[in-house]
């Protein structure tokens, strides 16, 4: 029951983020791109691919290094619907975070 409840959690954060974007698309490829991790990481969670945490954080690695090389600016609402999915993205638990510790240099999901 809660994988479902997470499932749906991940899915509404992407679909927020998505919304808050979609607008921008057309003025940067930057963005396009964002979308585009956001359909796959939507795509991902739905077909249980992906756990939801681990395919959040790849969405905010992957969103983060988006904004360094496009030079995407996000607005603070934007930033905030952001920073909720690097939050859903960190286990609960002391040795789901220590987890993260050791897969910190993973590859983005692509």
């Amino acid at each position: 029951m809660k994988k479902k409840k997470d499932e749906e959690t991940a899915i509404s954060l992407f679909n927020t983020f998505k919304s808050l974007i979609l607008e921008k698309s057309s003025q940067n490829n930057g963005y396009s791109k964002v979308i585009d991790i956001l359909n796959r990481a939507i795509e991902r969670v739905a077909k249980g691919s992906q756990t939801p945490q681990m395919e959040a954080r790849s969405v905010f690695q992957n969103t983060c290094t988006m904004c360094l090389v496009e030079k995407v600016k996000l607005n603070e609402e934007e930033a905030a619907a952001l920073k909720e999915i690097d939050h859903f993205s960190h286990s609960k638990g002391i040795w789901g975070e220590m987890n993260n510790l050791n897969i910190s240099n993973m590859w983005p999901s692509n």
